[in-house]
């Protein structure tokens, strides 16, 4: 297989994203539209499927912590889009770039990685990212979430330990106004999840700008990135 037959959102390839993103740069909305094709068959075989299906057992033995698990990490691909936030680890330190740290606004040019050299104190930290998605997206930020409480008793918490912490709890279903009193209902949230979806998808094709004013080139950022990286 060559590297441009590698698939990276559902069949589609990275020669396919090649080929469109030649036709990005004139903003026509249907090519935007084809654009947003990609991400939805990235995270629709990658997350969706494989949540709702894991809903559709409806079980109640468990599985809503599998379920939230991936919802976590579906949160972090949604903002880190949005914000043109890209993860590296690399070893070739001249390129200014910390192995394995998360970048704000990193562009390729030329293959090469440009991007404003960090402090280790300053860069984005993967707490910044649930802080951002809560505090910004719609319908989550009417709910008041601390987004450092989520990535440290849900996200991490699940994610090395297969539990959640201080009070926090996982059920099937119920009322997202009850997520103040640190429950997740796991149904529930996936259709907020999906609700801040369909509002990224506006923003894309109508570039009604949803967070910054490079939100295109944040999106076609970050599919570049994801090609550099998936050869």
């Amino acid at each position: 297989m060559k590297n441009s037959d590698i698939k990276i959102a559902g069949n589609l390839t990275i020669n396919d994203w090649g080929d469109l993103e030649k036709g990005l740069k004139n903003m026509a909305v249907e090519n935007w539209g084809l654009a947003f094709y990609f991400f939805e068959e990235r995270i629709r075989t990658r997350y969706l499927n494989p949540i709702n299906t894991i809903l559709d057992m409806d079980l109640k033995t468990g599985e809503g912590f599998a379920v939230v698990n991936l919802q976590c990490s579906l949160i972090e691909t949604i903002e880190s889009f949005i914000n043109g936030w890209v993860y590296n680890a690399v070893k070739d330190k001249s390129k200014q770039i910390i192995a394995n740290r998360w970048y704000n606004k990193k562009i390729e040019v030329n293959n090469l990685v440009q991007i404003d050299k960090l402090d280790d104190d300053k860069s984005l930290k993967n707490v910044d990212i649930f802080i951002s998605f809560f505090n910004k997206r719609e319908p989550f930020k009417d709910l008041l979430i601390k987004g450092d409480d989520f990535f440290w008793n849900i996200r991490c918490a699940l994610l090395h330990e297969t539990q959640t912490k201080n009070g926090w709890k996982i059920k099937a279903n119920g009322v997202d106004k009850s997520i103040k009193d640190k429950i997740i209902y796991r149904d529930l949230f996936q259709k907020d999840i999906e609700t801040v979806i369909e509002n990224y998808k506006k923003s894309i094709i109508v570039n009604d700008n949803i967070t910054t004013i490079g939100l295109r080139e944040n999106f076609i950022a970050k599919f570049n990135h994801i090609c550099k990286e998936s050869q």
